[in-house]
């Protein structure tokens, strides 16, 4: 095993094999990091479509923050139902759900320089899959 691997090969390969702290929390800090960005983009993305402006001195700052902070409130909602499972719903697994960029195609265009009026266009799905 080199220094810097977080376990043998055999190790990897077993499901209940958890590194050392030391390993876990740096890898974990990382991808909480990963998922906090891949979900906060689609909203800034649209967000910019629509013409919100960016910054905090923005008319339409606190409308961003909405879309963002909805993008993070279901994203974290999705994977509870996933982890905890609700009756039929949800693998049980720690699966992370988190919002998509395949949809933003479709939002770019319905919202382009409409502001909050575009957004009504939007249905709430695409906020969370």
């Amino acid at each position: 095993m080199t220094r810097n691997a977080i376990g043998t090969p055999e190790q990897l390969r077993d499901p209940n094999y958890a590194p050392s702290l030391g390993r876990a929390i740096p890898l974990a800090i990382q991808q909480v990091l990963g998922m906090f960005v891949s979900n906060v983009t689609p909203a800034i993305i649209v967000a910019g479509a629509a013409g919100f402006g960016f910054g905090f001195n923005s008319p339409d700052f606190s409308d961003l923050l909405y879309l963002i902070q909805m993008s993070m409130l279901f994203a974290g909602v999705a994977t509870l139902l996933q982890t905890l499972t609700l009756g039929p719903v949800g693998a049980g697994l720690p699966i992370v759900q988190g919002t998509s960029f395949a949809s933003n195609s479709i939002m770019i265009p319905l919202v382009a320089g409409k502001g909050v009026d575009g957004l009504a266009a939007l249905p709430c799905r695409h906020w969370s899959r």
